[in-house]
Parts: structure tokens; sequence; C-alpha cells
């Protein structure tokens, strides 16, 4: 037997819809907690209803600590398909959201081959993402935590610190200041700059193990950290059958509205990751005529026309472009070039 599961997943509890291969008939919803006993009580449920041998698809959405629960999932030998949230419309247009139909809807589609499912990474690459995302967070805590500092420093006398915060002079002389507050920041200040740099340390040596890191660093301005951004982000490569699918997925592309002939593009679609389409605008700000006089003239020629915003996004699409054929490859820069 043949059934289609859509699980509606949450922080404390799950909704389990199970329909058949033969129509739409909902054949059961029930609810489960969110944990490890949760989970096998909810399999076995199911298996003691249409027998142990049961065939069981079953779809579920990425959000709540989904990936423990996928893992045990697996473990139990269940087809898992996750869902890409942005796809399921029916999901989000919902007029009577309600998790028994969330539920039911994740099973429908799956069921119908109409599901749009996410790109599942493997786990060392997982651990790889969350490594570099943490450092990312960090740096931007960091900037932050300076801002307010000089905010601070500038209102209450900035005349009494003569040189830069950022400066071992500046810092100490806010040291010796003894003021409560700036002392404060300035003690985050430095757990994070030591956080950091354990965490770039780390990262640094993962790079120089990688191969494909030491390929992607052939590119100019694109450096250690570029390279594990842009890995942890897209995972395989070849799982993009050309690269303009890649693009699409970082959501550098432009959103189209054409039809009659007439084709209309307008700003970039800000889809997929974020911390994908962040780095690689800020590797395209990294290039010069004197470290790349191709790149740097094709920056240059769309400024001209569009502005350079645009030529800077324009840059950072070219740039992945030439990440996907180097990596699928296996040639460097200079090669594709």
């Amino acid at each position: 037997m043949k059934i289609f599961i859509g699980v509606d997943l949450h922080k404390k509890t799950q909704t389990w819809a199970g329909i058949g291969l033969s129509g739409p008939e909902k054949l059961f919803i029930k609810e489960f907690q969110v944990t490890p006993e949760g989970v096998s009580e909810a399999i076995e449920f199911v298996k003691g209803k249409y027998g142990k041998d049961v065939n069981i698809s079953l779809s579920i959405e990425p959000c709540c600590g989904w990936m423990w629960v996928v893992k045990q999932l697996k473990e139990n030998k269940i087809d898992v398909h996750i869902t890409n949230p942005r796809k399921v419309r029916a999901i989000a247009d919902s007029l009577q959201k309600t998790d028994e139909n969330d539920a039911y809807t994740l099973a429908l589609l799956l069921r119908t081959g109409m599901l749009h499912e996410s790109r599942i990474i493997d786990p060392e690459t997982q651990k790889l993402r969350s490594l570099v995302r943490e450092r990312s967070f960090c740096v931007r805590l960091r900037a932050s935590v300076k801002c307010r500092l000089e905010g601070i420093v500038t209102r209450e006398g900035r005349h009494l610190i003569t040189g830069s915060l950022s400066s071992k002079k500046g810092k100490d002389q806010i040291t010796k200041s003894n003021h409560p507050e700036w002392l404060t920041h300035i003690g985050i200040i430095q757990d994070l700059d030591k956080h950091i740099d354990v965490l770039e340390k780390e990262l640094i040596k993962k790079s120089k193990e990688l191969p494909v890191s030491k390929l992607l660093q052939t590119i100019p301005g694109v450096g250690h950290i570029t390279a594990l951004t842009i890995i942890s982000e897209v995972g395989d490569f070849k799982q993009f059958s050309k690269p303009e699918k890649l693009c699409a997925f970082s959501g550098l592309v432009p959103t189209e509205r054409s039809s009659g002939g007439v084709q209309r593009l307008g700003h970039i679609t800000h889809a997929g990751s974020k911390h994908l389409r962040y780095i690689l605008v800020e590797a395209a700000m990294h290039i010069r005529e004197d470290n790349s006089k191709t790149l740097y003239n094709f920056y240059k020629k769309i400024k001209e026309k569009s502005g350079a915003m645009r030529a800077r996004v324009a840059l950072a699409r070219k740039i992945l472009t030439i990440s996907w054929y180097m990596v699928t490859r296996n040639e460097s820069y200079k090669i594709i070039i």
C-alpha cells in the first residue's frame, strides 16, 4: 500500500495528514508532539494502521528544527521530500489556513507531483554553512557595537579620545577613562574579536583542505571566506544543470513581467540565500583594473549604461557563473577566461 503524508511542523506540535494513491480523500489527520518519541509515535501510528510494509512518501516544510526530524524519518526508511515554502502558494494564499489544511495540502501536492522541493545539502556542508554564518553574524554584530560606541563617545566627549576607536590607541584611551558604558562596549568588541579570530582560523584551515575552495580562490576578489561562503551556500554545483539555474537559485536574476512579445525586467528576485548574494556583491566590489582587466571592463561597460549598483549585481552574477563553470569542469579561472 502507498500513502502520501503531509506534515505541518511547529515548535511543539506536528500535524500529520495522509491520503492514498487512489484519490484525494483524507485517510487520517492526527497531531503529535515534536520530540523523538513523538516522531516515533507518528511512524508507529501509520504502520500500525496500514501495516509494517506500507510505502510512505512524506512531505515536510524546513522549519522549527526540521533537520533532526528528517534524519529520524529517513532512519526509519521513509521517503522524505523537503518542501520549498516560497513555492507553496496553495498554503500561503489559503483562506482557511489551519494546521490540518496545511498538512493535507502538502500531502495532496506530493501525490499529484506538483510539490516544489528544496535542495538539501549534506551534513558536512551544513556544518560548514553554520560556521561561515556564525562568523558573518559576529562580524555584523561587532560593526553594530562599534557604531553604538562611536555614538556614545561622540555624545559624551569625543574630544577625550584622540585616536580611532578601533585602534589600539583609541581602545587604551577608553580603558583609561574608566567610563562604565564605554568600557562595557569595548569589552563586547574585544570578546567578539577573539571569537571571530578563532572562527577565521578554523575556516582558513578548512579552506586550505578543500580543493574546490582553492579553485575558487583563483578568481580575482575571492579569498578564503568568500570561497567557503559560496561552497556552503550552493552545496553541490552539479545539482544545477546550467549556470542560469544557479544564478536564479541565488536570487541575482531580475524579475520578469513579459507579455505580448514585450519583455519587462525588474529588480532582482532576492530568492535564495542572502548570504550568497551579499558575499558575491562584496567580491564584485574588490574587482579592479589591476587584478582583472576582463571583469573590470565588464563592470565598467554596464556601469556607464545602467549605473554602479546594477553593474555590481551583474558582476556578482558573472562571478557566480564563472564559479559554476570552474567547479563543474574542475578548471581554474585563467583557463575558463
